[in-house]
């Protein structure tokens, strides 16, 4: 299978400290999935039609935005990545705000560490302001736009990702409403962000990352040697994984099947293996691991983080009521 990179100018790398990676499948999912419940029981179609190409995802992705003022200016559209601790700013926003220049600081990626500038500004989200943030700076092109936001700013909140809407929602947890519907799964903390545990792939139990700034599911190389052990006859290939501050890691890529997250079940599933920096920051080399990406999240008609509950809510497609 020939090699696979990454066009920057048409889909965005998702960065921090997890600095999560954009990834070019030759497809994925081309069927709208059916899901089931723990029960096997077979949900009936429904109205939402999840990304069935990359193309589509990236401008999905393009889309899930935040509206947040930067010393009082804006709002600028940042990005919201649930897979990165650290926020950033582009260097051009920052030049154009005239926002004064920081020290270099070690920036980590998916491929590795980096050295990259730094700024200080307000933000402000929501309606409350937020002084004195500490901001790496990187090119809007490798962003994806003029900013983004990590988990240091979602401590109390709720984001819900509504990819049927198209649009992102942050809000204070305690208001936040609670679908009754919605499948809900609880999380735990793992340096910020949010991790769940009720997850298998391939027959192995693992930890999953949801990662809101990552298109496409990667997988660790523990998880890796777990799926060529158990899911003999699988085609693989070789796709490039390319990070926010331009750095490249070779991954491995194949459709497995089995994909569970409490109780959901996924259909078969295209996911990438590769020796992330990121999974070593985590300490989750020796343990089964997957960053959860957009191309999944998508799947569902609307995904809530509750980082002050500490679970995740899936909202699964609905009907749309007759005459509306």
């Amino acid at each position: 299978m020939a090699n696979l990179g990454i066009d920057r100018r048409h889909i965005a790398a998702g960065l921090g400290a997890g600095l999560a990676a954009s990834l070019i499948w030759p497809s994925i999912a081309r069927a709208t999935p059916v899901f089931a419940t723990s029960a096997d029981s077979p949900l009936a179609a429904r109205d939402y039609a999840p990304p069935t190409d990359m193309i589509t995802l990236a401008d999905v992705y393009r889309r899930m935005t935040a509206p947040v003022k930067v010393n009082g200016q804006g709002p600028f559209p940042f990005v919201v990545d649930t897979g990165a601790n650290r926020s950033v700013i582009s260097i051009e926003l920052a030049a154009a705000l005239g926002l004064p220049p920081g020290p270099r600081e070690l920036l980590h990626g998916v491929a590795g560490e980096e050295m990259v500038g730094s700024t200080v500004a307000t933000l402000n989200l929501g309606g409350h302001d937020q002084a004195d943030m500490v901001l790496s700076l990187l090119p809007q092109l490798s962003i994806g736009g003029p900013g983004m936001l990590g988990v240091d700013r979602l401590h109390d909140q709720s984001l819900t990702l509504d990819f049927r809407a198209q649009r992102l929602q942050i809000e204070t947890s305690r208001y936040a409403r609670r679908d009754p519907e919605a499948v809900t799964v609880k999380a735990r903390r793992r340096s910020g962000q949010l991790t769940v545990v009720d997850v298998e792939l391939a027959g192995a139990s693992l930890t999953a990352i949801l990662d809101s700034g990552a298109q496409s599911t990667i997988g660790n190389m523990a998880l890796y040697e777990i799926a060529l052990a158990n899911v003999p006859g699988t085609s693989w290939g070789d796709v490039a994984i390319i990070s926010a501050t331009g750095q490249t890691i070779g991954a491995q890529s194949a459709v497995l099947p089995r994909l569970r997250i409490g109780g959901l079940q996924f259909p078969t599933w295209s996911v990438a293996f590769a020796d992330l920096h990121t999974f070593k920051l985590w300490n989750l080399i020796d343990r089964p691991a997957l960053l959860l990406g957009v191309d999944a999240l998508s799947r569902f008609e609307s995904v809530s983080l509750d980082f002050a509950r500490d679970e995740v809510r899936f909202h699964l497609p609905r009907p749309v009521p007759q005459g509306v």
